[in-house]
């Protein structure tokens, strides 16, 4: 049996319904140094990552082989306070690397 969307007052199927909203923070401890956005399997449907606003570096967001050093950088580039969104099914498929340490990220995820 298909799943039935909840829909508007003009009886139109709405797309992007999440069942649950989460939040959370992570930090990069020592710059230079990948870390998971979570280190447990977490599921997800969408991902908002934000760099702190009193980060002093860029927070670099993607895959297992990210790199916040400008000379080798791999990922998505965050200064304080900038914002991106990841589609993906979960938490831990996303790495966070900084220029500066102890810089960090706040995040909201829905499922």
């Amino acid at each position: 049996m298909a799943e039935t969307l909840p829909r508007d007052d003009n009886n139109v199927p709405l797309q992007n319904v999440f069942s649950t909203i989460n939040d959370g923070r992570q930090t990069v401890t020592t710059a230079g140094t990948r870390v998971q956005l979570s280190s447990t399997s977490t599921a997800s449907k969408r991902i908002d990552i934000t760099a702190e606003t009193d980060n002093t570096g860029f927070i670099v967001v993607g895959g297992a082989n990210v790199v916040a050093t400008l000379a080798t950088r791999r990922g998505i580039p965050l200064a304080a306070g900038e914002s991106y969104t990841f589609y993906i099914t979960n938490l831990n498929k996303v790495y966070l690397d900084s220029t500066v340490s102890t810089d960090g990220v706040t995040y909201v995820y829905f499922d």
